[in-house]
């Protein structure tokens, strides 16, 4: 089980979606905005670890075109003229700006609409190591493995300060003031304490959500105003699931089983089963699901053979359209196909090593 835990780790196929507060997903925060905002989107890919190198690339989404997934000849190092380095975790765009953690790297890079640097924080504390971005629109939060979440003015971009959450947070998201985290401890191997907190953003008060809760990891998301995420379980009889963070009573209420990958748009989440676990226990892929969350009714998007490798999932809120990365092994660049909301595949084109997914204004 160890051996598949820091697999899981240090490749982090399990990537995060992307994180947005539940009633600013529109909000400018820094004012003004580059044209790439508005007809395309950005596709993170994480690299090998170890390997330096990972790559950002940009996705045309009127033109059906791509840029390099070569970390050589990405869009990070043609702006910059250096990589981006070690396991790209996460991209967050907000207003005018772009946010990305780079966790073996231990840093924060933020661009500007060009991609061009416009600050970087690097992180040497004990355990550091920066996993994953929310917003309220004017502020990013940033989870790190040294048990805080950091947060950085969008305008600016300056560091504010920084809110204690718990053992290994992960996955993070905003929601109606407050800030819901994963607290993985690192899938039983942290020390502490697994749990999901739940953080008053104007105060800083927090209550964990501690029963029930086995391997929360980086999947969270918002929904019809409330946060789902998704609990890794324990890579043998407790799989993976979507949980509802039910934060007035504090308590997880689990809405569908068989689930490691999760997106959403503004009335449904969208769930597969591709985690490492399906080999140990005996499941499988499961089907792309589409859970509509005000009636509960779910239907089947794409079958179990479309999901084999895949890596990531992610909803564009503008169409509707889905965006799945495909990643085979370490050995090769992966694919990113696109479909629309009936299953019908509407494009592919080559990500790099091991994607984390598309990200959008």
């Amino acid at each position: 089980m160890k051996k598949n835990v820091l697999k899981w780790m240090f490749f982090s196929i399990c990537c995060v979606s992307m994180l947005t507060a539940c009633s600013d997903s529109d909000s400018d925060g820094g004012g003004g905005s580059g044209d790439f905002l508005q007809t395309s989107c950005f596709v993170i890919n994480q690299g090998v670890s170890g390997m330096n190198n990972a790559s950002m690339q940009q996705f045309d989404i009127l033109s059906g075109l791509a840029s390099s997934p070569d970390c050589n000849n990405d869009v990070f190092y043609k702006a910059n003229g250096e990589l981006l380095g070690d396991v790209a975790q996460d991209l967050l765009c907000v207003g005018n700006k772009v946010f990305v953690t780079v966790s073996n790297s231990q840093k924060l890079e933020i661009l500007d609409d060009s991609c061009r640097r416009v600050r970087k924080y690097t992180y040497a504390g004990e355990g550091a190591c920066p996993r994953c971005l929310a917003t309220d629109g004017s502020k990013v939060y940033v989870t790190n493995y040294d048990g805080y979440v950091y947060v950085y003015d969008v305008a600016s971009g300056d560091s504010l300060t920084r809110i204690y959450s718990g053992s290994y947070p992960e996955g993070i998201s905003y929601c109606n003031g407050y800030l819901v985290v994963n607290n993985s401890n690192w899938g039983g191997y942290g020390g502490g304490e697994a749990g999901v907190a739940v953080i008053n953003v104007a105060s800083g008060e927090s209550k964990i959500i501690k029963e029930g809760v086995c391997n929360p990891y980086t999947q969270s998301v918002v929904c019809g105003g409330e946060v789902y995420i998704i609990d890794s379980g324990n890579y043998s009889d407790i799989l993976p699931a979507v949980y509802r963070v039910d934060a007035d009573n504090a308590k997880l209420v689990k809405v569908a089983e068989n689930a490691s990958l999760i997106s959403s748009d503004e009335g449904a989440i969208y769930y597969v089963n591709a985690s490492w676990s399906y080999a140990i226990n005996g499941t499988s892929y499961s089907p792309l699901y589409k859970l509509v969350v005000a009636t509960g009714e779910k239907f089947e998007i794409l079958p179990t053979e479309k999901m084999k490798d895949i890596s990531s999932l992610d909803v564009n809120p503008e169409n509707g359209d889905i965006y799945i990365g495909y990643s085979p092994s370490s050995e090769y660049f992966g694919t990113m196909r696109i479909y629309d909301f009936e299953g019908k595949q509407k494009g592919v084109f080559e990500v790099g090593y091991f994607t984390s997914g598309a990200r959008f204004y």
